[in-house]
């Protein structure tokens, strides 16, 4: 008798199915595996970075902290001292902070030294101006119109009243009175100076070889008894409040934080100007096919060549404020929090919303030059 082919069929059937149903199984696995995968988060990094450097960053950097401190609930804390662009720059050399700000990038031979050891980033992180205030009593502010060759002669001591025929002249329907001008100046290492010194050596051919431009320099007004040092942007805007015919130089947010009232200066195109959403877009607008790359040398550039920028609305003392860091750090979490909260700052942090009055948000193709900058950070 033959073997009946039957059960044999059942078996091979049976034992196909069992192999099927393994096998959706193991899809079935697979693809939750990889649906979890997928839809896993990776775990948020949390956080301390520590900065300092520029007053005349300062009121910016604090509110930007501060709301990005509310938005991640507290995972991400940054710390900023205003103690001034110099002193920020000298504690980040030291290895004491994680970044620095400052009005002006790095001189050239310290830009160096640190690309021996590594690299560095520098980049706009918000437009700034620099304002001409004055305590001028029955002057309101914004009437009072001065040029950047007039301003020079007061800090040189040349012009010491403020009915001198030179003021003037600019200024026929005010009635200035015979008293002397104080001028105020910062006692500090300042970015602020750099930038407000390099326009009055751009516009002053005497300033430029008398007095130059640096973070500190030798007042000529000093000598004379009618130059009064404050430190810091908060220094200069309370001696001016304070004392009656002065005028001095501030970050515009202190200006209007304090109440001080300002200038017109005149620009290059001959008008006369406040710093304005226009007249600082103008300005900033002009000087972008001037720009470097983050990891570059800006000396040679900023702010020498960026003050009293062309343009029939452009404001003459328009600003870049600097974020300075290492391209390589020990720690990966440093890392991952600068890159973190500096993105945010160059994104969500340009809009109108987290912007303080007296700063103007950066053009996008600014920003770029900073978020090209942050791919650069790396783990050692």
């Amino acid at each position: 008798m033959g073997i009946s082919k039957k059960p044999l069929i059942i078996v091979i059937v049976a034992i196909v199915a069992v192999l099927a149903s393994a096998s959706m199984i193991a899809m079935s696995l697979i693809q939750s595996t990889m649906t979890q995968a997928t839809t896993t988060k990776p775990p948020e990094i949390s956080g301390i970075v520590n900065g300092a450097g520029a007053t005349f960053l300062n009121p910016q950097m604090q509110a930007w902290a501060s709301k990005y401190y509310e938005l991640t609930k507290g995972r991400i804390q940054v710390n900023y001292q205003s103690i001034g662009s110099g002193a920020g720059q000298a504690k980040f050399r030291e290895g004491v902070l994680d970044f620095a700000g400052s009005d002006p990038p790095l001189k050239a031979d310290i830009y160096q030294e640190f690309k021996e050891k590594g690299g560095i980033i520098q980049f706009p992180i918000i437009i700034g101006t620099i304002v001409i205030v004055h305590n001028l009593p029955n002057v309101e502010s914004g009437k009072l119109k001065l040029t950047g060759e007039i301003v020079a002669k007061i800090y040189l001591g040349e012009i010491m009243y403020w009915d001198d025929p030179r003021i003037k002249e600019l200024n026929p329907e005010l009635d200035l009175p015979h008293e002397k001008i104080i001028a105020v100046h910062r006692s500090d290492g300042s970015g602020t100076t750099r930038v407000f010194t390099a326009y009055l050596a751009k516009v002053s051919e005497e300033w430029k070889n008398k007095v130059g431009s640096d973070f500190t320099v030798s007042w000529p007004v000093d000598q004379l008894g009618n130059g009064v040092g404050g430190k810091g942007n908060e220094g200069v805007a309370a001696a001016v409040k304070q004392n009656p015919y002065s005028i001095g130089y501030v970050e515009t947010a202190y200006a209007y934080e304090v109440g001080l009232k300002t200038a017109l200066i005149r620009n290059r195109d001959g008008n006369y100007v406040l710093p304005t959403r226009e007249t600082v877009e103008s300005a900033a607008k002009a000087l972008v096919q001037i720009l470097p790359r983050a990891d570059e040398d800006w000396s040679n550039v900023f702010p020498d060549e960026t003050v009293d920028a062309p343009g029939r609305e452009s404001y003459p003392i328009t600003s870049y404020s600097f974020i300075i860091l290492r391209q390589v750090y020990d720690d990966p979490v440093k890392v991952a929090i600068l890159k973190e909260f500096f993105h945010w700052v160059l994104t969500e942090g340009q809009k109108d919303e987290n912007v303080v009055r007296g700063y103007e948000p950066l053009p996008p193709e600014v920003a770029k030059i900073g978020l090209d900058g942050l791919e650069l950070l790396r783990t050692a």
